[in-house]
């Protein structure tokens, strides 16, 4: 946890409890009256783990975590929480350190934060909205995984990942590293060396190990997936596997915690805010199809977000899979091509701002005046390429500033040319995870006609209608 935490505009206020009506309150064991917990010497921590003098990669936080976990499961709740709570203890290292929270939502400990011990933390938020202290806990009853918010660091928010695992089924600890401290997006590097696949090519490879697992099984089938050098490691093209909870049964060349320690990503997001597993989980539910996430390639000292089209289908009622390319237009960014590459001119934070404005707006004025705001060129949601537009639940356009033949139409089913469901990948983002989806579209603002990536938002101003925005172009550093 963050000491600045408390001090932000996005953040519930939350009551300060005394230290000594914590530990009754439940962070400890029963113990007899006047006797005092031992606290656990560093070399009885240090036998079961010795961390980094500093953490800075997802590996190196999941073992972190894995550990202090192990320990609290070995040594119990009560002296675990003392080992927790010492500021001085071996489960602080570098800037990472451990907590430990009920499912209740009361914290157990925490060495650097220790105002927040003994308090409800459930409904904690970040600047989008995430209620992120929900989704350690949904998480953490997963087993382990990750968790990606955005969280105070040096009076300003910065993009977080925390890795969570449960104790005994009451709690759960975890810890989290910052952005500046190391790499909170583990994505993984494509191999593009060996050819570029077409989208065709991906489908038929994700087919094949649908009807291979089919025939083999699943756990000949996994061991397929996750062999470096096996049948399954084509070039640019590997195999993942999950379970319909979100947990990691297959990462063949990379990120080797994965497999290892069978981590859950339901709650991991990418750096655009795009819940990437959960987001291609639903579509597996619902028979397969195609999503958009992207993957961090450096260009000429420029980093480039570059977008990758990924396609899922289910396997049986217990599992799934996926692959992805990077979209055929832009595989030439991996060489150092950037010419005619479109750039963000806006941001994540400014398209959110934007959306929920305009929601405030239609919930405080009625609809029709919202509707009638949002199709105004010059109104109040238009700047520049950034503007608002309003559909129906069930996919029907009710308003847009620049795209009126589409008005009253219905595009529910409608994809991009890569064959996304623009629409209900947007709407499953609105109503599961945090609002933002991606397709290709056209700039309508400017009249173009060609089909560029662009980062979505949106939100329910109730539930018979919803507001949308986008930002066009790619990320880059």
């Amino acid at each position: 946890m963050n000491r600045y935490f408390m001090k932000s505009r996005y953040i519930l206020s939350i009551a300060v409890l005394a230290i000594a009506a914590i530990f009754a309150a439940g962070c400890t064991g029963t113990r007899e009256s006047g006797a005092a917990a031992p606290v656990p010497t560093p070399a009885e921590v240090g036998e079961l783990y010795a961390p980094p003098e500093a953490i800075t990669t997802t590996r190196e936080l999941v073992e972190f975590v894995a550990h202090a976990a192990a320990y609290a499961r070995e040594h119990g709740r009560e002296k675990a929480a003392i080992a927790f709570n010492d500021p001085d203890g071996a489960f602080i290292t570098g800037n990472t350190h451990i907590f430990a929270v009920e499912y209740s939502g009361i914290v157990v400990a925490d060495a650097m934060e220790p105002g927040l011990r003994g308090t409800d933390i459930s409904n904690m938020t970040d600047p989008f909205g995430i209620r992120f202290v929900e989704r350690f806990k949904e998480t953490a009853r997963f087993g382990r995984g990750y968790v990606s918010y955005m969280y105070p660091n040096n009076n300003t928010f910065e993009h977080r990942i925390a890795v969570v695992e449960d104790v005994d089924g009451t709690y759960y600890v975890g810890a989290g590293l910052f952005a500046s401290q190391g790499e909170v997006y583990p994505s993984v590097t494509l191999n593009t060396s060996a050819g570029q696949p077409a989208l065709e090519d991906l489908v038929a490879y994700v087919e094949s190990a649908v009807a291979y697992a089919h025939e083999f099984g699943k756990e000949k089938t996994l061991a397929a997936f996750n062999n470096k050098t096996g049948p399954f490691v084509q070039g640019e093209l590997v195999m993942m596997a999950f379970d319909y909870n979100g947990t990691n049964l297959a990462a063949p060349p990379y990120s080797p915690e994965l497999t290892g320690y069978h981590i859950n990503l339901i709650n991991y997001y990418d750096p655009d805010g795009v819940f990437t597993i959960r987001g291609m989980r639903d579509l597996a539910k619902e028979g397969g199809g195609f999503f958009y996430t992207v993957v961090k390639v450096r260009a000429n000292d420029t980093v480039v977000y570059v977008p990758k089209i990924d396609y899922a289908e289910p396997v049986d009622a217990d599992w799934w899979i996926f692959s992805g390319i990077v979209v055929p237009e832009y595989a030439r960014i991996g060489a150092g091509d950037l010419t005619g590459i479109p750039v963000r001119n806006h941001t994540r934070e400014e398209v959110y701002d934007l959306v929920n404005r305009a929601v405030a707006f239609a919930q405080e004025s009625g609809k029709e005046a919202a509707l009638a705001e949002i199709n105004n060129p010059r109104g109040r949601f238009v700047n520049g390429d950034l503007f608002v537009w309003a559909e129906s639940a069930d996919g029907v356009v009710l308003a847009d500033p620049f795209w009126k033949e589409a008005i009253g139409g219905n595009y529910l089913n409608d994809t991009d040319p890569n064959g996304v469901l623009i629409t209900k990948v947007g709407i499953e983002a609105m109503q599961n995870a945090a609002g933002f989806s991606r397709a290709l579209f056209p700039n309508t603002a400017a009249n173009e006609t060609t089909e560029v990536p662009k980062l979505i938002y949106m939100k329910a101003a109730d539930d018979s209608w919803w507001i949308g925005s986008g930002i066009y172009g790619l990320a880059v550093a």
